[in-house]
Formats: structure tokens, sequence, C-alpha cells
């Protein structure tokens, strides 16, 4: 069995995997979006029988759901034959599962088949006779491999044991596995040594009746940190707690307990299950939570890049998915994750999500996760129609779009060049309101690393940086100095400058583009040397309230510098357009996963107010016309007007107060859409001054995303881009009556608006919108790789590359 070119160590640099090095004459995945059926069938802490493919109706609907992952992009399924299961069916079990390959080769799917997943047959012990145990599910996987051997199709994957560790871990320190109890570490660790004697014996079955068979083994991949404050022996202890995650594939490549019989050539694809309570605290065990964005959460590109460097195999994500609206979000973190990982050279073969269907709790079968990509809502009544999970299916049709299967199934050839960093220099925090720079950066950080510069917090006693990562590709630098002059002042760049120009020496960044929101920080770039720069301007800031008098004179200068000029508007693009050689307009876009949700359960804290509700969302500050809120609540006391957002550069104490007039405060961004499902107007109230003459609110896209009726006042990228389907009021009067008028719709007019609504929202994303300025910032790719090409030096202008077409 043994095969040369495997048994080969595989290269220590991720750079120079190759596809010759493991197992040449079978295939891998046929393409790396995985999915998974849950296949549990142990018996749960109470004792009771688990089979969660018959309570969602898998097993009986085993052509219906194959045919519906077609249409997702989806060719590769994990799925359980289940021991205890399969020997429980006796005679019948071995056509069944003859019937059911036959099925998926049908269908064009490749199957990653676990033969044990955490149940095995009751007359067995793997405690009082683990030999007994071992020969009999050697004869399992055999007559499996046997059956699924000579069914024609796209090659099995074999699992012989699902999570060596976690189900070694839940018979000895947990009640969920029958019959075992928690507080037995000493059973737990018995229970992975016989179970990895188990998964080697069952390997070499399994390769005796198909030669050519990949093995994969999976397991969680996990990050434990030590409390705040903790000593060394405290961080010790986590490091321990961390390192043990190898445990079962050091002993299968027989790196430990050889005496066990493992070696390299068992160890052949790596799966990571991964979630988001894999991460927690030592000691206290306390999640590390996700969407809280814990600053102590390790990314997952780096736990799978530990993987690789360790173990040199090639890898996939074998389990990964979230609950109820989260499932969307958490998809965008990790394929961005992926992204990172294809883009280091790390061959990171498949992600799967898990589970396709939705299933009940192990130990309380009444509970439904809505973990799934389809939920079956009507299975407590017995119906097992499958509903799409509509955000969750949109996030992952994007995924299949901006990076297909072709392009992530394997790693691209590399030189060792890492990807180009970009450095944004920002006058807005990243948690503050989510918006233009948040929508772009979480996007292109799937091609280029971020380091998201904010303006330095003042009045600390030293000068010190703070960092930390709110997603996959973005970390964020926050300088703390001394004394109170307000953001990038001058007093504050020779400390801003040392902490950069360390980190940049410190993380090896040195090939890295520019890329300002404001000119204020253009100073702190003086002595740094990028392949090119940008400059996206969102907003005229020198009209805004309190704006440094400097702002005009160092934005000229900017622009004298940099290589490609953004606007967030029209109106700002054609302010600007003369200004540089090189200027594009791109205006806000939309989420349309985010915003465009229907069914939302209204958001508790206006779930009590009475309808009509009206509601605008976004910064409340001298753009906001106060005097316009405060008559549309007294023209008609009746309704509720919602107003969410922090309050900046005005006085609170001055808002306008009545009793039918809400103000919400700062919310999350992911609070956003559960506010707008409760109102029947969205306002966009703003005033008509200096500060709003340039706005193209992103909030406009948003509103008609959400399917939502929309009232402005007279802003001119709002009146000339969107008249057609959102009335602009240019008095208190008017802007009352024309929410009147949207109120008193039938519900044929309303429809129509929705269909005209839609067709404004289609016409844009921020995924095209990054992809765009993607393509533009290519050019400084290209310009990197030629070797005898001179480098701008940002002390100096810059060449510049030919004008392009305004996008």
């Amino acid at each position: 069995m043994e095969n040369a070119s495997f048994l080969q160590p595989m290269p220590r640099a991720a750079g120079a995997w190759r596809l010759a090095d493991v197992r040449p004459h079978a295939p891998l995945f046929n393409s790396f979006w995985m999915g998974g059926f849950e296949g549990a069938d142990h018996r749960n802490g109470h004792g009771h029988a688990l089979d969660p493919n018959l309570c969602n109706g898998h097993r009986a609907r085993l052509d219906e759901d194959y045919a519906a992952l077609a249409g997702l992009g989806i060719r590769v399924v994990r799925e359980s034959i289940g021991w205890r299961l399969f020997d429980e069916g006796g005679s019948a079990s071995l056509p069944a599962l003859g019937a059911q390959a036959r099925l998926a080769a049908r269908h064009g799917i490749q199957v990653i088949w676990s033969l044990l997943h955490y149940g095995w047959p009751q007359r067995l012990d793997p405690f009082e006779r683990p030999d007994e145990f071992i020969d009999a599910f050697a004869a399992h996987c055999a007559r499996v491999a046997r059956v699924l051997a000579g069914v024609s199709g796209p090659a099995a994957i074999y699992q012989p044991v699902n999570e060596i560790s976690f189900l070694a871990w839940a018979a000895g320190h947990t009640g969920l596995i029958h019959p075992h109890l928690p507080g037995e570490p000493g059973r737990g660790a018995q229970l992975k040594r016989v179970l990895v004697r188990a998964a080697l014996r069952a390997i070499d079955a399994i390769w005796c009746e198909a030669p050519g068979a990949r093995i994969l083994h999976t397991d969680p991949a996990i990050h434990v940190e030590p409390p705040l404050g903790a000593g060394p022996g405290a961080c010790a202890a986590a490091a321990r707690e961390c390192e043990s995650q190898f445990e079962a594939w050091d002993m299968l490549a027989g790196r430990r307990a050889p005496e066990l019989g493992g070696a390299p050539r068992y160890l052949d694809l790596l799966g990571i299950n991964y979630y988001h309570n894999n991460q927690w605290e030592h000691g206290s065990h306390a999640r590390l939570h996700w969407h809280l964005q814990d600053r102590r959460r390790r990314p997952l590109h780096q736990l799978v890049s530990a993987l690789w460097q360790r173990y040199q195999r090639p890898l996939c994500i074998s389990e990964t998915g979230h609950v109820g609206e989260g499932r969307a979000q958490w998809l965008d973190d990790v394929a961005g994750e992926a992204a990172l990982c294809h883009a280091q050279g790390i061959p990171l073969l498949g992600l799967c999500l898990y589970p396709l269907i939705d299933r009940p709790d192990w130990q309380d079968p009444e509970h439904w996760h809505h973990s799934g990509l389809w939920d079956v809502p009507g299975a407590a009544a017995g119906d097992l129609t499958r509903r799409l999970c509509q955000p969750y299916a949109e996030r992952l049709q994007h995924w299949l779009q901006a990076f297909p299967d072709h392009a992530l199934r394997f790693p691209p050839p590399t030189s060792g060049t890492p990807m180009t960093s970009l450095l944004v220099f920002s006058h807005l925090r990243w948690d503050f309101v989510y918006q233009r720079p948040q929508q772009l950066m979480s996007r292109l950080a799937a091609a280029h690393p971020i380091l998201f510069i904010e303006e330095p917090i003042t009045g600390a006693e030293r000068t010190w940086l703070e960092r930390y990562s709110p997603c996959a590709g973005v970390q964020v630098l926050r300088m703390h100095v001394p004394g109170n002059a307000p953001g990038f002042a001058d007093v504050h760049m020779d400390r801003m400058r040392t902490l950069l120009n360390q980190y940049l020496e410190d993380h090896g960044i040195d090939e890295y583009l520019l890329w300002f929101y404001t000119p204020m920080a253009l100073p702190l770039a003086q002595d740094l040397t990028p392949l090119g720069s940008v400059y996206d301007c969102m907003d005229e800031l020198a009209a805004f309230d309190f704006a440094p008098p400097e702002l005009i004179a160092r934005e000229m200068a900017l622009f004298g510098q940099v290589d490609l000029v953004f606007t967030g508007g029209r109106s700002l693009y054609e302010s600007k357009r003369e200004r540089h050689a090189d200027v594009h307009c791109f205006p806000s876009s939309v989420d349309h996963a985010h915003f465009g949700r229907r069914g939302l359960d209204d958001h508790p804290d206006q779930a009590g107010l009475a309808g009509p509700r009206l509601g605008y969302y976004g910064v409340i500050d001298e753009r906001l016309d106060i005097g316009l809120v405060a008559a549309l609540a007294d023209a008609h006391p009746e309704w509720q007007i919602v107003m969410v957002g922090p309050v900046v550069k005005i006085d609170a104490a001055r808002l306008p107060q009545r009793p039918n007039l809400h103000w919400m405060g700062q919310r999350r961004y992911d609070e956003l859409p559960a506010f707008l499902a409760g109102w029947d107007v969205c306002l966009m109230p703003f005033a008509l001054n200096a500060s709003t003459r340039f706005i193209s609110p992103t909030k406009t896209l948003e509103y008609l995303a959400a399917g939502k009726p929309v009232v402005s006042t007279p802003v001119r990228d709002v009146a000339q881009q969107y008249a057609t389907v959102v009335p602009i009021a240019a008095s208190p009067a008017e802007f009352v009556g024309a929410c009147e008028d949207l109120l008193a719709r039938t519900p044929q007019q309303r429809a129509q608006f929705q269909d005209e609504a839609a067709q404004v929202v289609a016409a844009t994303c921020w995924d095209q919108t990054a992809g765009a300025m993607h393509v533009l910032l290519e050019r400084f790719a290209t310009h990197a790789a030629d070797d005898t090409a001179q480098l701008p030096v940002w002390a100096a202008a810059p060449q510049r590359a030919p004008a392009l077409p305004m996008a």
C-alpha cells in the first residue's frame, strides 16, 4: 500500500505544494464548495438513539436533496454511513448503501463517507474489549469499501472516524454520549487511543478493497486563550490545552504513541471542523464570542496555516456553519478566511457547509437549530418540506461568483511573494457606523490584507498601539498618544510614524498600497514607499462642522501625490474630476444579502410601538434637519418616528422631544434590518447646507433593498439618481404630504413600487464596486512584478498610469 511519492515528506514551504506530492493515481475533491448531511448516530446523554436523517427526511428524499445541490454549485457532500445504524439495519444495509451511492453518482455528486459518526453497536465495548471493537470496525469498513468500489462515478473518499478528538473528549468530559459520564478524562484518553487504532486498521481494510482510496481525518481546529492578566502558569496551561488538538493527528502519523502503529502514509487529507464556539478562555471555558468580535479570537486562516505548517498535508474545512440570522455573515467570514489561505498558497481544497438540512438538537429533539442551508419549518407537524434560507444561499452564490470553483480548488502557483497589503488611513473608526470603508475593505481583504489605521486616541499616559481584527483579512491599528490635539494633528505625527514603521518592520510588510479616506493623514505617510496610492473621497470633509483649517491644503497636496482618486457619488465626481488625471466615480452601493431579507422579526426595542412607524438610521449630526424631524412628529401625533444612530457634533440635549419621537442611539450594523422590518416609511430628512451638498447617502439603496418606501429632501445625488422611486420634498409640508401619500398606497401600488425599487437596487452592489476597484489596483501588482521597474518614492510625484474611463 505504500506509494513512494506519497510517503516522502511534503516540502516545508507552503508555496511548494504540488498535486504530484499526494497519491497521483487517486482524485481529490470534485469541487471546492461542499456540503454535509448531519449523521451523528450515537445514543445521547439520555440514552436515546439518534437518527437525524430520519428526522429531517433526508434518507427518504435523497433524490430531491441531491438534485437541489446542483443549482447551488455544491458537488461534494459528506454523508454518514453510521456504524450503529448500519449494524442495526442488518442485511438491508449493504443494498441500501449501494443504491444511495449510485443515486449520488447519477447526480454527479462525490461523497465523503463517514464510517463511524460517534455511534457503534451496543454489543461492542471499546474500553473492556478494545481488540474486538477494532476487529469489528475493520470488517465493517471492508464491507462498505467493497460495495462502494463497485459503483462507477465520482470516486468515494473515506473518513474512518469522525472527530476522534471530539468524540474522546465528549465521552470523557461531558454527558453527551451514553452511557459515559462527565469527569472521566482518563477514559477519554483511553478511548482516543482505541479510536486511533481502529482508524488505522480501517484504512488498511479500505485500501485492500480500494487501493487508490483517499482518506480524510477530521477534528476541530481550536484556539484557547489564557485569561486576561494571567501569569506564566495559566498561559502555559492554555498552550497545552491548545496543543491537545493535534494529538489524534499526531498518533495517526506516528509522531506520538508510535506503538499504536501510526505512520505518515495514514495521514492523507486533513479536515477542519470549525464553528463559532471553537475558541474559548482557559479555565473558565468562557467563549471568545464571534458575534461580539472578541479581539482575542485567532483568525481562521492562522489556524489553518498552523496545521499546514505542522503536517504539510492538503486540507479542507470539513464542517462549518452557524445558526439563525448569523448564517450568511458567518459564511462571509469563513469564505474570506479561505480566500486568504488560498492567496498564501495553503492547499485548502474545500469548504463544507454543515449541515445542509436543518437538524434537531442531540439532547432535545424538539429544538431545531435553524442552521441548515435548508430549514424544515414544519418538521414538528410531520411536514418535511425544505425551505431555502435565502440570505445564506445568496451569500453562497456571491462566493461562487467571486471565487469560482476553478480558482479556489487548488492553490495558484506562487513564488513566495506575499499579497500586497493596503494601508488605509481613516478619520472614521471601524467600530463606529458601518459604512463605505467597512463595506469596501471587508471585500478587498480577500486580495489585499488590510491595515486600517484610525485617527489616534488622545489623552494616553504613554504612546502605545492597540490592534484587533474585526473580520477576515482586516487588522485595525488604533494608536494611543499623549496630548489632546484632535485627529491627525501634526503634534502626534512623530509618535504615530514610529508606531506604524515599527509595526510594518515587525510584520515584514514591505510591499503595500496606500489608501486615504482623509487628507489629514498625509504626513503619516511621508517615510513610506508604496507601490501605489489611492484617495477614496467619500465626503467633502472640508464642508463639515469643525473641519481642521489645514484640510483643504492637505487635500491639494494629496491630489498631487496619489495615483488614483475614487469619489463616493456623482456630485463629488463633478467637483473633483478636474483636480486629478485619473478620477473614478463609485457611488454608494448596497449589501443585498444584509438588507434584502424578508420576514424578519421586529426589533424588540421598537416592538411595543404602535403604527404607522416612520424611521431613520444613520449619524445624527449637522447634516440632519432636526426641525424637519420635529415638524413630522407634530403633524401626526399618531405616527411613531424612530431615529436610530449616534449623536455627533451637536448637543444631544437639544434634540426635540415628543411622545411619538424615539431616539434609539447607536446600534450595530446587524441590528438595522430588524429595525427596517418594522417601519412603514423610511426617512432621509437631510438639511440643505454645505455639509450635504456632495453627499450620496448609502441608506438610500439600503432602504430600497428592504422594499421600504422612502422620502428625501432634495439632496442632489438622491434627486438626480433615485427620484423615479423616491419622492423628493423641499419643505416640511411637502415632506409630511409625501409620507401621507406613501402610507395611503394601495396594495397594488406597493407591489409596483417594490418591483421598481428592486430594479434600481439590482443595478449595483458593494461586491461589484469592490471588484471594479480591485481591477484598477491590479496595475500596481503588474508594476511590482517587473523587477526592472523603478518603484515610485512617496516623497516624489509618482509616474501616472494612463487615465481610464470613469467606472
